[in-house]
């Protein structure tokens, strides 16, 4: 199998997985609002917090069920890897406009009183089209490179391993806290000076770029940790 014939396989999966989706958010996320508007003046739904909860599990369980498949008929570990940021890259840049495209049909006179809305993206692209994509297309990949992280590092790492590392995880914010409290106002307005930083804010608003940049380290630290725990991955064999 090579490159093409793996990746090939891997987005017509993710395209019909993505086809179910929409399917599903039609009838949960569309539908059943509509319905809901017997009983409301007006009825908003969010689309983009289901998407990103989607990519991220469908790189999450992608990256382990095709991981046998890839070995058995001859591809790297790099090349796996590789299948599979592609794959999401493109589903990304597929789905985001997807979304877009069904945000400005449902934004406009389509249905009175009902509204897809994509308030995070708003506040910073501030409705135009091509700047909302591009945020939207790198929240996508920030989701799907944490299931990318999650799922090679659930299928390598096992045991008390695993638990410490969850654990250490779940520390994080704790000894954030305990740093800022420490370190008394001083320390709480620098961390709090870097946070605005890194998401955009200033006085006047919130400016794009910086959040772009923040999303785009977060993307490739995730990315450089999948790539170093799926460099000596194994097939992992169930004893009978």
């Amino acid at each position: 199998m090579k490159f093409k014939t793996a990746l090939r396989y891997r987005v017509i999966y993710q395209v019909r997985s993505l086809a179910i989706y929409f399917g599903f958010y039609a009838l949960f996320g569309i539908l059943f609002p509509l319905i809901g508007l017997l009983f409301s003046n007006d009825v908003n739904t969010d689309a983009v917090i289901p998407c990103l909860v989607f990519m991220g599990i469908l790189s999450f369980f992608g990256m382990n069920t095709d991981f046998k498949l890839f070995i058995q008929n001859g591809l790297s570990r790099w090349t796996i890897f590789l299948v599979n940021f592609v794959s999401n890259a493109i589903l990304s840049l597929v789905g985001s406009l997807a979304v877009l495209v069904l945000i400005k049909v449902f934004s406009g006179n389509f249905i009175s009183h009902f509204q897809l809305s994509m308030k995070l993206i708003d506040v910073y692209a501030q409705g135009n089209f091509f700047m909302s994509w591009l945020l939207f297309f790198i929240l996508l990949m920030l989701s799907g490179s944490l299931g990318l992280l999650a799922g090679v590092f659930n299928d390598r790492i096992d045991g008390v391993k695993k638990l410490i590392v969850l654990l250490l995880l779940l520390m994080i914010p704790i000894l954030l806290g305990t740093i800022a409290q420490l370190g008394g106002t001083p320390m709480r307005l620098r961390m709090l000076h870097v946070l605005q930083a890194m998401v955009g804010y200033q006085s006047t608003g919130f400016t794009v770029l910086p959040l772009l940049l923040t999303i785009s380290c977060f993307v490739g630290i995730n990315l450089g940790l999948a790539y170093l725990l799926n460099k000596h991955r194994e097939i992992k064999r169930v004893n009978a």
